[in-house]
């Protein structure tokens, strides 16, 4: 049965930055942090929480025990591949959790096959089948199949391999972009394709990385093709380019609502606060022109969109910034111009301004060194009242005479 895609939906958000996100070079954390994180995500209202790979390492054991003993609302996964250990780590790492998820990675392309594993589609096949069966033997109940590099698979093996497991009770198939080397309307479609495959009542989760900056983007396109759920994290970390950035998919969802249909349960002003949590926790600095999350998404100097910004807001800023957990800012700065000294000044409550001091003051401003001083009101009217000061005492100009 084709879904009705003009019909509001829900889009789950699966959070990945205690797994994928964190194993990229540069970002491990420790397991207190990790639990710190997993309950900063579920007060965002992230709907399931990939903990970690426990078999991995002590610390990714450790950590994914203590997170399914701390989450309260948030369903936790542990990432497993198709092996029995795997499967057996993330049940006893798993044993306090509410309701415990696996996710099973399976292969999905020749060339990870032949070059990675050096293994045939039979012997993937067997494999995969019998962790999907030993998975349920240890108790789980909700299972995705997962299938790395399914963007350059064979769609008739991903295929045979799906139905195959809906029969041992798969709950969900996790589609990734691994390389991140697909465009848009190739995934919309490839998904679109699997939709009809798996019918309505199976989870298609979607995994995206950024090699060509397509994450985000590529996230939209799944969700178009019928995909339930987006696997994301935090400021978009992850493996290379890193994965698919929630606070830059939450944006687009909530502004989009009316052509994708689509709602979430993402508290969104809860998003920079979050970020900035997990940057401040790996040292992560931000570019200032990131969207949503940097210094500059929700500033301006340019003085022609100031113009307008301080006439009606909504000319140049778009999205709400306190949507988000931003703050708005109009910066002082030698491309700001004249009229957001006479705004700063006039709402400090100077009465009749002074043409002459108020050129002087934006002279300064265009010379200083750290402009941004000039923010702080009391240094933008100590400014404008030296100004007038000096205009009061310069000597009057020599008169010029005129020649007869």
């Amino acid at each position: 049965m084709r879904r009705e895609m003009h019909l509001m939906r829900q889009v789950l958000f699966f959070d990945t930055t205690l797994r994928d996100g964190e194993q990229a070079p540069g970002y491990s954390l420790t397991v207190d942090q990790k639990v710190e994180l997993a309950l900063q995500l579920e007060r965002l209202g992230v709907n399931t929480i990939e903990a970690g790979f426990p078999i991995s390492s002590p610390v990714d054991f450790a950590a994914t025990r203590e997170i399914c003993k701390a989450l309260k609302t948030a369903k936790t996964c542990g990432f497993a591949r198709t092996l029995r250990a795997d499967i057996d780590a993330c049940a006893e790492a798993m044993a306090d959790a509410a309701n415990p998820m696996v996710q099973v990675a399976s292969v999905g392309s020749d060339i990870h096959m032949r070059h990675k594993r050096s293994v045939t589609p039979e012997q993937v096949e067997k494999e995969t089948l019998d962790a999907l069966d030993h998975a349920r033997t240890v108790g789980f109940t909700d299972i995705s199949l997962a299938f790395e590099d399914a963007t350059r698979g064979d769609m008739a093996f991903m295929t045979r391999l799906i139905e195959q497991g809906l029969e041992r009770g798969i709950t969900a198939i996790a589609i990734p972009d691994t390389v991140g080397c697909c465009l848009p309307e190739q995934f919309r479609d490839l998904i679109a394709e699997l939709r009809a495959v798996v019918g309505d009542d199976i989870r298609i989760s979607i995994h995206l990385h950024d090699d060509l900056g397509l994450a985000v983007a590529n996230a939209v396109a799944g969700i178009q093709g019928g995909a339930d759920e987006v696997q994301t994290t935090l400021c978009g970390i992850g493996e290379r380019a890193g994965n698919t950035a929630i606070e830059e998919l939450v944006a687009i969802l909530n502004s989009k609502q009316a052509e994708l249909h689509c709602v979430h349960d993402i508290v969104t002003h809860r998003l920079v606060d979050a970020c900035s949590t997990l940057a401040g926790m790996i040292g992560l600095e931000v570019p200032r022109h990131k969207a949503i999350l940097g210094t500059n998404a929700f500033s301006t100097e340019a003085g022609m969109h100031q113009q307008g910004i301080l006439r009606h807001r909504f000319t140049y800023e778009w999205l709400r910034a306190e949507d988000y957990g931003a703050t708005p800012r109009v910066a002082m700065g030698r491309h700001s111009g004249r009229t957001i000294v006479r705004h700063r000044l006039a709402s400090s409550g100077v009465a009749e301004l002074d043409e002459r001091a108020v050129d002087a003051v934006y002279e300064a401003i265009s010379h200083a060194v750290t402009p941004e001083q000039y923010e702080s009101t009391d240094v933008l009217v100590a400014a404008y009242r030296q100004a007038l000061d000096d205009l009061a005492t310069a000597p009057a100009p020599e008169p010029t005479e005129v020649p007869e």
